[in-house]
């Protein structure tokens, strides 16, 4: 075994039995080695709590892929941790944005982690506005300052990804948000998250269900039936002339 005898605790811990608490050990004892990581991939950003934050979520995606037996946990995060490179010029390019868009979007970065950790998947736009205070439109809004915003279809994201829709559900335009908000505030918020992802709504892209099952943790099975019954739902909702 080439880990650590400074880490094994945690990580045997982690191993055993993956909560948020034995996940947050983990990381206070990899701490070091995520600064040393921030300084040699994210010169001059030591002191930014996104990139601490962007440092943690990839350590905690690495543990997912780490053998004892291969090599040492160092070498194993600071190989990683080559991707805040990326990260931190995407963050440098924030300075030319308004100020206060440049702070949402920092806040709402530090959130989305918290909230990962502490609900063990990512959080729905709701979650992350009751959590943020900001609304869902300042959420899109601070979206479209990062990248293009496409409506699409269910359909499309049932041929790319396997999904669960019905085939035969027609496009959505930007025309359709106001009742698509509507169904989506009847929703649970794993159903809520599924709905952004499939429909792209709030400024998020839209993910091929596939996609959508590996960030909820679970089986593409389950989303498929949950997004058969949103389809079902909204269905109905539509028979009823209630849009």
């Amino acid at each position: 075994m080439k880990l650590e005898p400074e880490y094994q605790d945690a990580f045997t811990a982690w191993q055993t039995e993956n909560t948020p608490q034995t996940q947050g050990a983990l990381l206070q004892a990899v701490d070091p080695i995520l600064d040393q990581g921030i300084n040699r991939f994210a010169a001059g950003m030591k002191g930014s709590p996104t990139m601490k934050s962007q440092a943690k979520q990839v350590a905690i995606n690495a543990f997912k892929t780490y053998d004892p037996a291969r090599g040492s946990m160092q070498t194993h995060l600071m190989h990683h941790l080559q991707r805040l490179q990326r990260l931190s010029a995407q963050e440098r390019q924030i300075i030319h944005m308004p100020e206060q868009v440049s702070l949402d979007q920092m806040r709402t970065t530090e959130a989305v982690n918290a909230l990962t950790d502490r609900l063990g998947r990512p959080p729905s736009d709701q979650e992350l506005a009751d959590y943020t205070g900001l609304s869902r439109q300042r959420l899109e809004y601070i979206r479209k300052g990062e990248r293009p915003v496409a409506q699409g279809t269910i359909t499309q994201q049932t041929e790319a990804g396997g999904g669960g829709f019905d085939p035969a559900t027609r496009s959505l335009s930007p025309g359709d948000n106001s009742w698509l908000e509507l169904v989506y505030d009847d929703m649970d918020s794993t159903n809520q998250y599924i709905m952004e992802r499939a429909f792209g709504m709030h400024g998020h892209p839209e993910t091929p269900p596939t996609e959508i099952a590996k960030q909820l943790k679970l089986s593409p099975g389950a989303v498929s039936q949950r997004m058969q019954m949103i389809q079902q739902y909204i269905d109905e909702t539509e028979d009823l002339g209630m849009f």
